[in-house]
């Protein structure tokens, strides 16, 4: 058995073992190379990057308390399996500190990250003109990570970063619905007009919004059957 698990191997670094393990067990997870239901077999991760299994052992548990793997009756774990629940938590989630950073982002955005998240929208109109929609994808994520950089809250923005993994694999799933990709533009196209006009009550109902919609196209996608949750 070869499990998909990216970025794992025994190096000497700064962050402990089981930080590097559980970093790469839970991006693998959330990105979704280890799949929902899939067992996790403790002393094969530690034999794949040559460690002893305490590590493994002790990153399985901070992944439990995560609620990303579950322990199995016998022995082990597998990766746990999203509900539909699960989605509307993490939206939920996403949205109340989404939509704060982004409210306080338009007290504090300089000009030239203002210019920044221009440039980030015509590179992204020509992407979709181009048919490149890996790069929509990406230019997507990068409008968000520069706007709530601004915030200028550290701990606002690991919490950020947190919740926005758990979607990630289903990115794609945002954009290609129907008009998913012109949707997105122009909810980014209402942001920045907002945040030009130093109107923080604006953008974070409009963060609110663009999140809503996301959440509704994940619902369908998983209702549909198009998308394992």
């Amino acid at each position: 058995m070869n499990m998909a698990i990216k970025g794992l191997r025994a190096t000497k670094k700064r962050k402990s073992f089981r930080e590097e393990v559980y970093e790469s067990l839970r991006r693998s997870i959330l990105h979704g190379d280890l799949k929902p239901g899939e067992r996790l077999i403790e002393e094969q991760i530690a034999r794949q990057i040559g460690i002893s299994r305490t590590p493994v052992r002790e990153a399985f548990h901070k992944l439990e308390q995560e609620e990303l793997v579950v322990r199995l009756p016998k022995k082990g774990f597998a990766v746990r399996e999203f509900t539909q629940a699960d989605v509307e938590e993490i939206f939920g989630i996403r949205a109340a500190l989404e939509s704060y950073a982004a409210s306080l982002a338009t007290l504090h955005i300089p000009t030239e990250r203002i210019e920044a998240l221009e440039r980030n929208l015509g590179e992204t109109k020509r992407a979709m003109e181009e048919g490149d929609y890996d790069r929509v994808i990406r230019l997507h994520t990068d409008f968000h990570n520069m706007l709530y950089k601004a915030c200028k809250s550290k701990k606002l923005l690991d919490m950020i970063n947190n919740y926005s993994d758990y979607f990630y694999r289903y990115r794609p799933a945002l954009v290609h619905s129907d008009s998913g990709f012109q949707s997105s533009l122009e909810d980014h196209h209402e942001m920045l007009e907002a945040m030009k006009k130093r109107d923080p009550h604006r953008v974070e109902r409009l963060v609110r919004k663009h999140l809503e919609r996301g959440k509704k196209i994940i619902l369908k996608e998983i209702e549909e059957g198009r998308l394992v949750p």
